[in-house]
């Protein structure tokens, strides 16, 4: 029988992540809670789960960066429905300076193709051009990263994280970017779960029916969907049935052996085994980002342990 998640479901997951949110702001000793919001369903799932909660006081901050009209709309509907007071900061020409700067022939990019002669890195200095769109992207990203964490340094208050599972095993975010202190929603499947679950806040239609971008115009005016190759609900279904199959991107997994599983799987998802395999190989380059940060433990840089150590 297929997974199913319905809206007596969906309240009982909202009643426990409010309960524990209020516990680790009483525990912590915090009252802000400050989180992006854009017009996307996470950051409204978010503001459901935080307006109205007894000891926390949300803020969401709307960043605009070469925006839409309408996505800024729907993000102001959102945050007026649940009550939520809001900053609105332009980070557009911020984002202007830094891309234009970091692109000057004086800049990283020149700078950094005249290190990659020095290299004899040829492959990747032809490279760099197809990694632009995605990297200006990034510092969107981290754009609005900093604001959010001056705004909860200047409150005393943390930055709540809008991301999901889906996004999680795609390697989906932007390190150093997207980037929160709590995250409710981190073990949320999107497709599967979060809908529902926004349902059952009361989330606006707007925002629920509102096509998933990252709002990073990798691809120009592109969808979650056009980088991730399935709409969530699907890509949701493919994720969990690999990781059923001991599938989670790490390990000594042969090419062949990952072709069988994706042809396996595709007999019973009934989808494209090529699509299949794309996501396979998104967990397999993005296994580093799950792990991240890697820090060296003492032992293995031929350090002695703490408790040995006489002071």
């Amino acid at each position: 029988m297929s997974y199913t998640f319905v809206r007596k479901d969906a309240k009982k997951v909202i009643q426990k992540t409010r309960g524990l949110i209020q516990k680790y702001f009483k525990e912590n000793g915090l009252k802000y809670a400050i989180f992006g919001k854009s017009e996307g369903l996470d950051s409204s799932v978010i503001a459901g789960l935080l307006s109205d909660l007894d000891g926390v006081k949300p803020i969401g901050v709307v960043m605009p960066c070469e925006s839409d009209i309408e996505t800024e709309s729907i993000a102001r509907i959102v945050l007026e429905h649940f009550s939520i007071p809001y900053l609105r900061v332009d980070l557009t020409r911020e984002y202007h300076y830094l891309a234009g700067h970091f692109y000057s022939s004086e800049g990283v990019h020149g700078q950094l193709s005249n290190i990659l002669k020095e290299y004899n890195d040829i492959k990747l200095m032809k490279a760099l051009p197809h990694k632009k769109n995605r990297a200006k992207g990034n510092i969107k990203a981290r754009l609005r990263m900093i604001t959010l964490y001056h705004i909860a340094q200047l409150t005393g208050g943390l930055v709540v994280s809008t991301d999901n599972l889906s996004e999680l095993w795609m390697g989906f975010w932007t390190l150093n970017g997207d980037v929160g202190d709590l995250s409710p929603i981190q073990y949320v499947w999107k497709g599967l779960e979060e809908y529902e679950i926004a349902r059952a806040l009361g989330v606006p239609e707007e925002s629920i029916k509102a096509v998933p971008t990252d709002g990073l115009d990798v691809i120009p005016g592109g969808t979650d969907e056009d980088q991730l190759g399935l709409p969530y609900k699907d890509l949701d279904r493919v994720i969990v049935a690999l990781l059923q199959n001991k599938f989670d991107g790490s390990g000594k997994w042969e090419d062949k052996e990952i072709d069988i599983l994706s042809k396996r799987l595709s007999t019973k998802l009934k989808y494209d085994p090529e699509r299949i395999l794309h996501v396979a190989r998104q967990m397999q380059r993005t296994v580093y980002k799950r792990n991240w940060p890697k820090n060296f433990r003492r032992d293995e840089i031929g350090l002695s342990a703490v408790d040995g150590m006489k002071i």
